[in-house]
């Protein structure tokens, strides 16, 4: 059969169709580049804004304070005679006796303290009126020495004493118990012709 060519259908030739392809590719890769664009967020960003924090300023140098001065040493104290407990009163009853304190050989303060008694539970006697105004006057403590004389009127009663014992009261006002008997006045003497321990405190004073 003969190809009648007024026969065949109009076909538009290929190079026809070349500009819509490239139109459309070129629409498809500009969309494309748009959405990577976003993606990325290829903007330029906003300026950062420099934050910064205030400093403080410097303390000024803390002017150095004045040392206080050194406690001044106390100097004066009133020495007291708190109790005394009795090992031995000197008799076979209650026995009167008179006492003297002295601080560095200078009498300090005396008192009688009479019905010492030795027995148990009786053994322990407070003086009311027994303390004095003690003065170091610069020094490193004192000496402390108490005398006794048993039944006399008179302190000392003219002779040596029937008990004494000694201690030391420090520059703090510290002393402790002093042992007042017999062999330290007469080593030939008896204990029961009398011995005592004596409690003192020196307590600061104006």
């Amino acid at each position: 059969m003969t190809d009648d060519p007024s026969r065949r259908p109009d076909r538009k030739p290929a190079l026809h169709s070349v500009p819509a392809i490239l139109t459309g590719a070129a629409a498809l890769i500009a969309s494309l580049t748009a959405v990577y664009v976003n993606v990325r967020g290829d903007r330029n960003p906003p300026a950062a804004v420099a934050q910064t924090q205030p400093v403080a300023a410097a303390k000024p140098a803390r002017a150095i304070e004045d040392t206080p001065a050194p406690a001044k040493p106390i100097d004066k104290f009133t020495l007291r005679v708190d109790r005394i407990a009795v090992d031995h009163d000197g008799s076979p009853g209650t026995t009167d006796w008179r006492f003297v304190v002295e601080a560095d050989d200078a009498p300090l303060f005396a008192f009688s303290q009479p019905g010492l008694d030795d027995t148990g539970g009786m053994n322990v006697a407070r003086p009311k009126q027994a303390d004095g105004t003690l003065r170091l006057e610069g020094r490193p403590g004192a000496r402390i020495v108490i005398k006794g004389w048993r039944g006399r009127m008179i302190f000392g009663g003219g002779g040596a004493p029937d008990v004494s014992g000694e201690g030391r009261v420090s520059a703090s006002g510290a002393i402790g118990p002093i042992r007042v008997d017999a062999p330290h006045a007469n080593p030939n003497a008896l204990p029961q012709a009398g011995a005592f321990v004596f409690f003192l405190s020196a307590d600061p004073a104006e």
